[in-house]
């Protein structure tokens, strides 16, 4: 399978703007966009201008995934029942981005209204993934990967909250940080859990990752790594379901340990097994029928059906039907979680580090190759044909209940040559730390 596109780094666009002015970078991507072959672009300004000339992103353009507020901009969240939900102020993230000069001249296809992970939407087609067009980019955030992939941008904002910023950076060959919940400021998105969801910044690589992060978060110093091996722990349990991902995925492991640089030891822990059936699921059912119906009752004017009408994805629209019923059958669960459940699980995930003296948590980010476009309900592996959505979740949703940063990078590609990742998980609130953690993991994985 050749590849014929490269992603855009941060250097990249500021070498086309020094050499050539802003214009030059905006033509380029531009042109870029207009070859929506993969479907990643849902909406386009091609007179979208800096809001400064100055700051660190000084004329350099970047995506933002239709979920989240850009002013001027409909947030669409992909669903024709919000094609005239007009932003008249940008998300906060936007916001510090486009202070520091940057500015937005695509939006970006999402899994419609942010509900799956395979970004194949019926309304604006689904989200091709750039080494296999007959396979998903991933999602729900499928646009934002597939752009950067291809080089239309060289970051994106995502959004994640059961790994929807890490798993499409996995299945595109990219890099996807889904920073410590509540880091990032709320709101001016539409979302599914506020326990659960953050802004998720996505990029060629992990030095702009960190980048982005300094912009958004305020927090601009990389910590020192210590003068010793890093210690990570290996939390692998879904080998098996495909020979050339495990493959791969042990051979980016192995590179780590001869680099000397690394300790790899083997963790686990019963308490994080079916997490998201237990305690993940219940809190998305319950507040996003709450949100969901607050939003329709307030900003369109409908009931929560009238807008389920709306809704063009099929697997969507059941989900929605079947909201109020999902949430009553997961009340207890839900308030359980929100009580002793999540404390017990975020407990218990500090509790690891500190008993096995770990820096960092490593795994695959997702254990199998992107599904097949089609491929939302079931999908064939090695072991047979297995419900999608828990297969490909199954490791980035630990993060998005421990409240944990996580990061997803580039592990190079396997025997089938799709792209495999490898995300890291650090403590809670030292997302810094973990950054420069991971922009270590990358360069020993590419020497």
């Amino acid at each position: 399978m050749s590849v014929v596109f490269s992603p855009m780094s941060l250097s990249d666009a500021r070498s086309i703007v020094a050499q050539h002015g802003p214009g030059a970078l905006r033509e380029i991507v531009m042109a870029r966009a207009a070859d929506n072959h993969d479907n990643a672009i849902i909406q386009t300004d091609a007179t979208a201008l800096p809001a400064s000339e100055s700051g660190p992103l000084a004329g350099i353009a970047f995506g933002v995934k239709d979920n989240i507020d850009v002013a001027g901009y409909a947030t669409t969240g992909a669903c024709p029942g919000l094609a005239r939900n007009l932003a008249t102020d940008d998300a906060a993230a936007v916001a510090a981005l486009r202070s520091a000069g940057g500015y937005v001249p695509i939006k970006l296809n999402l899994h419609e209204l942010a509900f799956g992970i395979t970004s194949n939407n019926a309304v604006y087609g689904p989200v091709r993934n750039p080494f296999d067009p007959e396979r998903c980019a991933g999602g729900s955030s499928g646009g934002s990967g597939a752009a950067i992939a291809r080089g239309v941008v060289p970051f994106a904002l995502g959004s994640d909250t059961g790994g929807s910023s890490r798993i499409p950076a996995a299945f595109c060959s990219v890099a996807g940080l889904r920073p410590s919940t509540g880091r990032y400021p709320a709101g001016g998105a539409l979302i599914l859990s506020p326990t659960r969801d953050t802004v998720g910044p996505m990029a060629a690589n992990c030095t702009d990752l960190a980048e982005i992060d300094a912009i958004i978060s305020g927090e601009h110093l990389l910590p020192e790594l210590p003068d010793r091996p890093l210690r990570f722990g290996v939390l692998w349990d879904k080998r098996g379901l495909s020979q050339s991902v495990d493959e791969a995925i042990a051979g980016a492991l192995s590179k780590l340990a001869r680099s000397g640089e690394i300790s790899l030891v083997p963790i686990s822990s019963p308490e994080f097994e079916d997490v998201d059936a237990r305690i993940g699921g219940p809190i998305v059912f319950n507040e996003a029928l709450e949100f969901w119906t607050d939003f329709c009752a307030k900003k369109l004017g409908k009931t929560l059906a009238e807008f389920t009408a709306t809704i063009g994805s099929p697997d969507v629209r059941t989900i929605f039907e079947r909201l109020p019923a999902l949430a009553a059958k997961t009340s207890e669960a839900f308030l359980y979680a929100r009580g002793s459940g999540l404390a017990s699980l975020r407990n218990t995930y500090e509790q690891l580090f500190h008993d096995r003296r770990l820096d960092a948590i490593i795994m695959p980010t997702v254990p199998v190759q992107p599904p097949r476009i089609g491929e939302d309900s079931r999908m064939q592996t090695d072991a047979g044909s297995i419900p999608t959505f828990p297969t490909v979740t199954s490791h980035a949703v630990l993060a998005t209940l421990t409240g944990a940063p996580s990061i997803s990078i580039p592990a190079g590609l396997d025997r089938d040559g799709l792209p495999v990742a490898l995300m890291i998980d650090g403590k809670r609130l030292a997302d810094r730390a973990l950054l420069a953690i991971a922009c270590k993991v990358e360069a020993l994985l590419v020497q």
